[in-house]
């Protein structure tokens, strides 16, 4: 992996360039390094043109960049006027060094930097924009050590290191480089000067300090380092247990000394309780971890994997560890956390593991502490177990030991930040237009729907997109236990449900709230799952004017959804029949839709039937449409959600 250098611009003809070029040459040619120099300096761009003899790989115009070929054998240039990142991050493990000769303050590339290089003159134009740069890099919390200055152009042979290093008291002289006409002269025949003058003193300081950068990274690649691990992607799957945790003791050791200088739990009381402080909050942890990897002289193979190992422990002191990166992609629908070493995800509806790793049980405690507390929700041996919901509407439920024998357990259901639509679901193959439109009509028309399917089916994303068709001019009541739904229409009321306090006392039961929303005038009532004995009372408000009314039930089929709902109608402690409790449901439920998902991963609704009478004690039904599965094809399974039935809502 790359080291990447950075030269800073300060003005036009500080140097930066033939320092750039001179650098690259000697690391390449002297110190057999492969060398890329990226310049991107829009106001002198193509200077190179003026050093080296190159040839514009004319290929490469599409990407936003050229590659120029040398006539030297490890080094590269590339030239472009915008990021360079696109270029380091399609060549990082080509190269040993990036040299950007960077023309403005790009925060990417500095942030990254092994070193950051500032050529000034000793003059009044000089000096001040170097001062201010360099407060504009502690600002963003660049290292000190990682800032170096070189004097260029000095007049003053003299001039000695120790004379100047006051006015730059914070950070590293790396040399003072004489005024020379003969580089210009050279550079203007497509030279470079320290290839023609090995010995010269400008060639002599370059090569000194190019020495120290391979020293130094020739020192963080020795096997007895602290870490010996790739952890800019976390990816310890071709790694011994011993470099596994080393890296995990690592993290541990660091916390332990920065909870030594912070009080961490008023930090995150106030993190919690007051956004205004918070971003002030995490950057003075952020620095404080970064001086304390500083201190302990913990080496990386790049700047990159140093950030890397300061984020990560970041996010389990303020955030969500190692879920952090998880919750942000968008390709992630489901998180799995089975103790603290074993995290897996559901991608493009399969399960996979990831390569994410918490240090230890007590920061998964933490991050499940962080999700419950602002929700005024607990989990400790009493209530070893929860259900809750992240800011963005991320259902999540954890349980801890005693009841989780292998540490604590994470489990979170990603709430999608685009809201789905009836089109999309078409679009995905997961049912058809001709379907929607039977569903939307019996929807208008005020049919009670249950939607029924197995976890991980869509059942909530179903509900959304029927509910989404109640007419505006309605008053809907939703009732769940996490809140997922997110109805668009403005005349409606949320409510959840709520669990017992510390003492026990306190518990608002999905049952309480569907017995209170009776009392609310009511057009619709739409429960997110119904669990247990809230399901009578879901049926008779059905069948006492909220016709209309949606909810979704765990079943493998149509049939065994009504099977569901006898045995949950049964759960709240009546003594009714089972006749009288199939005519409670034959009279409440018109339509049931099952959900599935399918062993190829993907969603699909496979029935849509209609409840049509009764025959004795049986419930009858009919399919209106039935998923006819064709074939399997490129790991996909093919089929038709096929109308079976002609029935018409009335």
């Amino acid at each position: 992996m790359a080291d990447i250098i950075s030269i800073v611009n300060l003005k036009e003809n500080c140097g930066k360039t033939t320092i750039g070029i001179n650098l690259s040459y000697i690391l390449s040619e002297e110190l057999k390094k492969n060398v890329a120099f990226i310049e991107c300096n829009q106001n002198s761009l193509y200077d190179t043109d003026a050093y080296l003899k190159i040839k514009k790989n004319e290929n490469n115009e599409s990407n936003n960049f050229y590659e120029c070929k040398t006539e030297l054998n490890n080094f590269i240039v590339f030239q472009i006027e915008k990021n360079p990142a696109v270029i380091i991050n399609k060549f990082e493990n080509k190269f040993d060094y990036f040299l950007i000769d960077l023309g403005n303050f790009e925060m990417g590339p500095l942030i990254n930097s092994k070193k950051i290089i500032i050529p000034v003159q000793l003059n009044p134009v000089y000096l001040p924009a170097a001062q201010k740069t360099i407060q504009e890099l502690i600002k963003i919390k660049i290292p000190l050590n990682r800032i170096n200055i070189f004097v260029n152009k000095s007049k003053n042979n003299l001039l000695r290191i120790e004379d100047i290093q006051g006015i730059f008291s914070q950070v590293k002289i790396a040399g003072i480089l004489p005024y020379k006409n003969e580089i210009k002269e050279i550079s203007e025949k497509g030279d470079i000067f320290c290839k023609k003058n090995k010995k010269d003193v400008i060639s002599v300081i370059l090569k000194r300090y190019a020495e120290e950068l391979v020293e130094d990274r020739n020192e963080i690649s020795k096997i007895n380092d602290p870490v010996d691990i790739d952890v800019k992607t976390g990816n310890l799957e071709n790694l011994n247990a011993s470099s596994e945790d080393k890296y995990r003791n690592l993290k541990i050791e660091v916390k332990k000394i920065l909870y030594d200088k912070i009080n961490i739990k008023e930090i995150e009381k106030d993190a919690l309780n007051n956004p205004e402080k918070r971003q002030k909050i995490l950057t003075d942890i952020e620095y404080k971890l970064g001086n304390i990897v500083d201190e302990k002289n913990i080496k990386f193979s790049n700047m990159l994997e140093r950030d890397e190992f300061i984020k990560d422990i970041f996010n389990e002191i303020v955030g969500f560890g190692p879920l952090e990166d998880l919750l942000k992609n968008p390709e992630i629908s489901e998180i799995m956390v089975n103790g603290y070493n074993n995290i897996y995800i559901e991608k493009g509806g399969k399960i996979i593991k990831s390569d994410k790793k918490f240090s230890d049980d007590e920061a998964v405690l933490k991050t499940i502490e962080r999700i419950v507390t602002p929700l005024g929700r607990r989990i400790d041996e009493s209530m070893p177990y929860v259900d809750a919901r992240l800011p963005d509407g991320s259902r999540v439920n954890a349980i801890i030991p005693p009841l989780a024998i292998d540490g604590p357990t994470i489990t979170i259901r990603k709430f999608s930040k685009k809201k789905l639509s009836a089109d999309d679901l078409i679009n995905f193959g997961s049912i058809t237009k001709e379907a929607v439109e039977f569903l939307k009509e019996a929807v208008v028309k005020r049919k009670n729907i249950l939607i029924s399917g197995g976890t991980g089916s869509g059942k909530t994303t179903l509900l959304n997109i029927l509910s989404s068709f109640i007419p505006s001019d309605e008053r809907i009541i939703t009732i769940e236990d996490s809140a997922e739904l997110k109805l668009l229409q403005e005349h409606i009321v949320r409510l959840e449900a709520r669990p017992a306090n510390i003492e026990g006392k306190g518990e608002i039961t999905i049952r309480d709230l569907v017995k209170n929303a009776l009392r609310m005038r009511p057009d619709r009532i739409v429960v997110g799952e119904c669990r247990g004995g809230e399901t009578l009372d879901m049926l008779q408000a059905m069948n006492t004017g909220h016709e209309g009314s949606m909810t979704t039930v765990h079943a493998n089929s149509p049939r065994d959804a009504i099977s569901r709902l006898e045995v949950m109608v049964l759960m709240a402690g009546t003594d009714l029949p089972l006749k009288a409790i199939r005519e409670q449901i034959k009279s409440a439920i018109d339509i049931i839709v099952q959900q599935a998902r399918l062993k190829d991963g993907s969603r699909k609704v496979t029935y849509i039937s209609e409840i049509t009478g009764m025959d004795g004690d049986v419930i009858l039904m009919q399919n209106v449409f039935e998923f006819e599965e064709i074939g399997f094809k490129d790991n996909k399974i093919i089929g038709n959600l096929k109308r079976v039935d002609n029935i018409y809502i009335k």
